[in-house]
């Protein structure tokens, strides 16, 4: 019988070693492997990859590159490697070398999804983002089952402000990975967004209890719960962070505004000024610190802080509105009426920024804010100052509907289609959303008048090619252009009560979804058989 292959025999110990976490024993593994003589180079190769995945996992960032280069140079064709090159050069925050790594990685080796994936991650790092999609989605082809790029191509959405697109995308990561914390936390970011901050703080426990001594986790799950007004978990998540680490801004500023709601203007001012001194141009440090100085009875002072923030964040609307209240108070109404009226430009569906306007110039707020079409069954759009979109009809004051769009063009309602019977409160907003690329968009906003939330907004029309929409009694599962699938339970099942059968030539839907008509403006659109179903 032969003898056994040391090689072999080592290189398997430091393959074992590595997949237990045990990366110093796979180095030590690897280097015997390495010593033997007569290796063959694609073999070297091999073994100086797997031995630069173990130094990279215990940082040893250059010595890792460097067995990925030795690896490479031996095996110019080893995919591989260059993928794995690439991830290094990525921690090293050199993501133009990353890029040339992934992209040679994916020129030997077509079909290798993590590469696709990897060059998007470069891409974005690049600042090019519809570059990083295209790659991510690829992957998403090549490895449907992974979460990875789902996860990628929700980021990507979001930072574009297609949040309920990058909703989609993330909640097919978590239901494929459940224990994904990088999706979570996007997840919660987005849901933090849209506004639906105990969704948002319920992701950040999961990912919380995987990774505890993040502080950044802590300040995000404690801004969730002070937008909620929970005041006590909000401040122990900010004291946590700052415990964790001290000179993290946002960490301190979240406690500051924690302490004035517990009426200590003087522990706030105290992280506000050590916050300052770390960045400079922390623009909320400012804006906080101005309330926190009026409230002491330093009203120039405040003045001063509130106008450095909006120097620093010339969008950031609250700072406008609290410079013209406290402007206001002190007697300057021409000034604190202009800085209403810019805040609402900013913000221009904020109540209180709309009644602040009204008691201060004796104005409405339509003085400043117009929609941009004729109302469609009373739903109006709007458009901030800083480019967003939103949806508004004051038979529902409560519902503003954020309007996803693709390149420069307002989006215009189409069609608004309350749903009946077993649907009763859900109601289908319709609506042209822009050019990208030379391809139209259309989406449809489902929304739950009932609890007052938008439960999601698809795509209807891509181009020429249309969403499918399965519908049932109780929901819809809608499967976009590119395969993606979202089901939405809008109600609960009830116990069924025995009818009878419907003829094989009836619709037993025809009385649930009727035409678009909902009183006031467009009548009598085609029904949703109609529009979701050709």
């Amino acid at each position: 019988m032969a003898a056994p292959d040391k090689t072999a025999l080592k290189a398997q110990e430091g393959s074992s070693a590595l997949l237990r976490g045990r990366y110093d024993v796979a180095v030590s593994a690897y280097d015997e492997a390495l010593r033997e003589a007569g290796l063959p180079p694609a073999r070297q190769a091999t073994i100086l990859s797997d031995r630069g995945v173990a130094k990279w996992r215990m940082k040893q960032l250059d010595d890792a590159a460097a067995d990925f280069t030795k690896a490479v140079s031996l095996n110019p064709d080893y995919a591989l490697a260059y993928n794995n090159r690439g991830n290094v050069f990525l921690e090293m925050n050199r993501p133009d070398e990353a890029f040339r790594d992934f992209d040679r990685a994916v020129a030997l080796s077509p079909d290798f999804g993590a590469a696709y994936a990897n060059r998007a991650n470069a891409s974005q790092k690049l600042n090019h983002p519809d570059v990083a999609e295209k790659d991510f989605r690829k992957a998403i082809e090549l490895m449907p089952a992974s979460s990875v790029p789902l996860n990628g191509c929700g980021r990507i959405a979001a930072g574009a402000g297609r949040l309920y697109t990058g909703l989609r995308y993330l909640n097919r990561a978590i239901t494929l990975n459940a224990q994904f914390a990088p999706a979570y936390q996007n997840r919660a970011a987005i849901y933090a967004a849209l506004k639906r901050y105990d969704e948002a703080a319920q992701d950040l426990d999961k990912v919380i209890a995987l990774a505890p001594d993040n502080a950044a986790l802590y300040v995000a799950r404690g801004q969730a719960h002070a937008k909620e007004r929970r005041w006590q978990p909000a401040f122990r998540d900010f004291s946590k962070a700052v415990e964790l680490a001290p000179d993290n801004v946002p960490a301190l500023i979240g406690r500051a505004s924690q302490n004035l709601e517990r009426k200590r203007a003087d522990l706030a001012l105290e992280d506000l000024n050590h916050a300052i001194s770390l960045d400079a141009n922390a623009a909320e440090a400012y804006f906080w610190r101005g309330q926190a100085k009026y409230g002491t009875g330093d009203a120039e002072g405040a003045d001063a802080d509130l106008s450095k923030a909006i120097e620093l964040a010339p969008a950031y609307a609250d700072a406008y509105r609290f410079r013209g209240s406290y402007r206001e108070r002190g007697g300057r109404r021409d000034e604190a009426i202009a800085d209403y009226r810019k805040a609402l430009e900013l913000d221009p569906l904020n109540r209180d920024l709309r009644d602040g306007y009204k008691a201060a110039s004796g104005e409405t707020a339509d003085a400043v804010v117009k929609p941009l079409a004729p109302a469609v069954d009373g739903w109006e759009v709007f458009r901030s100052a800083t480019g967003h979109y939103t949806a508004l009809n004051e038979r529902y004051p409560k519902m503003p509907v954020m309007l996803e769009t693709q390149g420069a063009a307002p989006a215009e309602i189409l069609e608004w289609t309350p749903l009946k019977e077993t649907l009763a409160g859900i109601g289908l907003l319709r609506y042209r959303s822009g050019e990208k690329g030379g391809i139209p968009y259309e989406y449809v906003a489902i929304i739950d008048l009932s609890r007052a939330q938008v439960a999601g907004i698809e795509p209807y029309i891509t181009g020429d090619a249309k969403s499918k929409w399965a519908w049932t009694q109780y929901g819809v599962t809608v499967t976009d252009t590119d395969g993606l699938s979202s089901v939405y339970d809008l109600r609960k099942p009830r116990q069924e009560v025995p009818q009878q059968a419907a003829r094989r030539d009836e619709n037993p839907w025809s009385t649930v979804f009727g035409g678009g008509g909902g009183g006031g403006g467009r009548r009598g659109g085609p029904s949703i058989f109609g529009w979701l179903f050709r």
